[in-house]
């Protein structure tokens, strides 16, 4: 079944999430996708339960284009998710737009906001 930390675990990562893209969107240029924020939980499937294992999280699936390295990010629990999350959440916050002409730009890496690779793989502003 799913545990009463697993459900504490989706509350914070939820929170987290929530309070850094505000941080985000009041600050910076706003670059963004639109499934910014989903949180997806998969299920164990019926052969794992057939089998006696009971309902369970399987994985956790966290779409940021705007603090992850990728699109979609994947763990394994809810812990795991969480600890990224966490990580985002402090290096969004501890961003200051105002004081760094470069800090609009995405905490993404390797590939931040506003950035892109040229046909000769440099670094070229967009802006």
């Amino acid at each position: 079944m799913i545990t009463e930390q697993e459900i504490k675990d989706l509350a914070e990562i939820r929170r987290l999430l929530d309070e850094a893209y505000d941080h985000y969107f009041a600050n910076s240029d706003g670059c963004c996708k639109s499934s910014e924020g989903y949180i997806g939980i998969e299920f164990n499937n019926y052969f794992e339960r057939r089998e006696g294992e009971a309902l369970g999280i399987k994985s956790i699936e966290i779409y940021s284009y705007v603090f992850g390295p990728n699109r979609s990010h994947f763990f394994d629990s809810t812990a795991e998710a969480l600890e990224t999350v966490k990580q985002w959440h402090d290096k969004e916050m501890q961003m200051d737009y105002e004081d760094n002409e470069e800090a609009w730009i995405s905490t993404s890496d390797p590939m931040p906001i506003g950035w892109d690779l040229d046909p000769q793989h440099e670094w070229v502003h967009w802006q």
